[in-house]
């Protein structure tokens, strides 16, 4: 959800996925890497920052191809001052619809929306003042 927030979807996550182009079996690597950049290690794939976030670590994401894939359409977005790739909308609309949970319902209609709200803004923006 967290690529779909900063690219303008109004929601909350509590943390943020990071997709890993690795076997989830080489976990070890992530962790070290986290730790050495100051993270508590919560679980395998899971750490917080040094902020208190949440960070959760996904080696496969459903609904998606692979990551090579993947990544080739990402956009690259400003997220905690860095410039990082985020996955599309439409990826992360797909990948929500594919999974189906209860809490990614409400996402998937905002996230869905804002296309059209872009639209509809540049058609008629003197209606939104």
């Amino acid at each position: 959800m967290s690529s779909a927030i900063v690219q303008g979807v109004m929601e909350t996550t509590l943390d943020v996925d990071v997709w890993i182009d690795l076997p989830e079996r080489q976990y070890m690597r992530v962790q070290n890497l986290t730790r050495a950049a100051g993270c508590v290690v919560a679980a395998n794939t899971v750490v917080y920052a040094a902020d208190g976030t949440p960070v959760k670590f996904v080696y496969e994401v459903t609904g998606l191809g692979t990551f090579q894939r993947e990544f080739k359409h990402t956009v690259r977005l400003p997220f905690r001052g860095k410039k990082i790739p985020v996955l599309k909308l439409e990826s992360s609309l797909k990948s929500k619809q594919s999974i189906r949970r209860d809490k990614d319902l409400p996402h998937i209609i905002h996230i869905r929306d804002l296309p059209r709200c872009r639209r509809a803004l540049k058609i008629n923006p003197k209606k939104t003042q």
